[in-house]
């Protein structure tokens, strides 16, 4: 199965397909059915998308499918403690809703910490140090185990392809899979040069050949190491997403906002923590929907109402754009607008201010020197 074909889109309205992963019936889902996982709004619904996905398509062959699945699966779980561990909900309300907290986790880590408090003294540099920069990305991955460290490598393309399983015809393809020898393709009495592919990449020389109505034989591994590759892209890319959902999970309203750091860290779509994130009781949701906005987000996006009230009846939630809760969703109590909003309106109150003044300055000078023509 093709990732071209996984990602097929339906029309029918998504459901419900969740059920505990077993080897038998992990087998049994349809690419249709696959594809509901995907666009149901349940998240669980889309982690067990993508580990049904990851089963039928990137283990299939191997010994311990099953267990390798539930290892991506527990990989998953792992990478969102870890970034639960990295910012906590008091130092993800200090970044998106600029709270006053207590409690700050710099001073746990480092000042608070007995053991560097045993080791260094009191104004060791040590104790300067940020706790989300110290626990970087770079070193979780280093600490991984290798099994798990490999979820992590770029894909590549393997470096030799065959035309045929029994001929002799090969490509040698670059890591992103540029041509860089080509040989003996005459011997299959193929019409196409050698030399004439050097510099092209292997999806457009599957193109060439298609277009010369050239058939590419059944197990060829020119179209293969495409797939072997599309397939690890998507893997890479849908476990990291996997990760932006079970952090959205495991937080509820904080979640979303700790997905919204991971998805602008890691290059995923803002958009879908902003759409998950929407409390309409949460005192931070303007400052949230404000730091969306300077993200890059759009103000026309459709979000879901109340995501985590509603657990029984989620594929069914009111939605709001954005736009609509700028209107309607105050900051609280004491004033609609956040403090940093007030700043800019007082900004452009005073560029106006200035501006008039400008014009009211320029009107008496033109009526001095009028007068002092007379």
């Amino acid at each position: 199965m093709n990732i071209k074909q996984t990602l097929f889109k339906l029309k029918s309205n998504s459901s419900d397909l969740s059920e505990n992963i077993t080897p038998e019936n992990i087998k049994e889902l349809s690419i249709e059915e696959l594809e509901k996982y995907r666009l149901s709004i349940d998240l669980n619904n889309k982690v067990d998308g993508f580990i049904r996905w990851y089963y039928q398509n990137q283990v299939k062959d191997e010994n311990n499918q099953y267990l390798k699945a539930q290892k991506m699966k527990n990989f998953i779980e792992k990478m969102a403690v870890w970034y639960e561990l990295r910012y906590p909900d008091y130092k993800v309300n200090r970044l998106i809703s600029d709270s006053k907290e207590s409690i700050d986790v710099n001073d746990v880590m480092f000042k608070e910490n007995e053991y560097i408090n045993d080791l260094f003294d009191e104004n060791a540099d040590i104790k300067k140090l940020d706790w989300s920069y110290f626990y970087n990305t770079d070193i979780f991955i280093k600490s991984l185990p290798l099994e798990e460290s490999i979820y992590f490598i770029k894909p590549k393309f393997q470096n030799s392809v065959k035309f045929s399983t029994k001929g002799i015809a090969r490509l040698y393809l670059s890591e992103d899979g540029i041509v860089e020898t080509s040989e003996y393709l005459e011997l299959e009495q193929i019409t196409i040069s050698n030399n004439e592919l050097i510099g092209k990449s292997i999806r457009e020389v599957v193109e060439i050949f298609k277009n010369r109505q050239i058939e590419l034989p059944e197990g060829n591994e020119f179209e293969t190491v495409i797939e072997d590759y599309d397939n690890w892209v998507y893997q890479k890319e849908e476990m990291l997403n996997s990760v932006m959902y079970r952090i959205i999970e495991r937080g509820e309203t904080i979640g979303a906002k700790r997905a919204f750091i991971f998805a602008k860290e890691f290059g995923r779509n803002i958009d879908i923590p902003m759409m998950y994130g929407v409390n309409l009781s949460d005192t931070g949701l303007r400052q949230f929907i404000n730091q969306y906005i300077k993200a890059g987000g759009s103000k026309n996006l459709i979000c879901y109402k109340d995501y985590f009230n509603e657990v029984e009846n989620r594929e069914n939630l009111d939605t709001i754009s954005v736009q609509e809760l700028i209107i309607k969703q105050g900051d609280n109590i004491g004033s609609f607008y956040t403090e940093e909003e007030n700043i800019l309106h007082q900004r452009l109150v005073n560029l106006l201010m200035n501006q008039v003044n400008q014009c009211q300055l320029k009107k008496e000078e033109k009526k001095l020197v009028k007068s002092n023509l007379k």
